[in-house]
């Protein structure tokens, strides 16, 4: 079961491989991803843990790299979700897209409806700053 929540897209003067480098490599995640304190990594994936959230279980992530698209998969914490990046050129930026979907029911106790909306605020907000750090990387290209 997949189900889509939201899209949220940013610019930014960063090249599609500076911005594929950092979300190829989920020990950049602590640095636009606040909440995310820890990040080990495993003979699978990562273990991600998180601060000050209800969702505070560690969770397993699986990163897969493409061309233009970097695709975080994580289970183990209370919702499964996956996340896909897309990187677009545009003249002299980068448009990036993410795609937020569950992977697992929601608990009962999750009011979907709700907290959605606020979900897509935070999610957009990280994307921002994931998007300033790879202005202040530098040029790869």
């Amino acid at each position: 079961m997949t189900t889509a929540l939201f899209t949220n897209q940013v610019l930014t003067q960063a090249t599609p491989a500076t911005v594929r480098a950092l979300l190829a490599d989920p020990l950049n995640l602590p640095a636009w991803a606040t909440a995310i304190t820890t990040v080990k990594p495993t003979a699978t994936g990562y273990v991600l843990q998180r601060s000050g959230s209800v969702f505070d279980q560690p969770e397993q992530l699986q990163v897969t790299v493409g061309a233009d698209q970097v695709v975080y998969h994580s289970e183990g914490g209370q919702l499964g979700y996956e996340i896909v990046f897309t990187m677009t050129p545009l003249a002299e930026q980068t448009a990036v897209q993410e795609e937020v979907s569950l992977t697992t029911t929601p608990p009962s106790w999750l009011p979907l409806p709700l907290v959605k909306p606020v979900m897509q605020r935070d999610f957009q907000r990280k994307l921002g700053q994931l998007a300033t750090l790879a202005e202040e990387q530098p040029n790869d290209d």
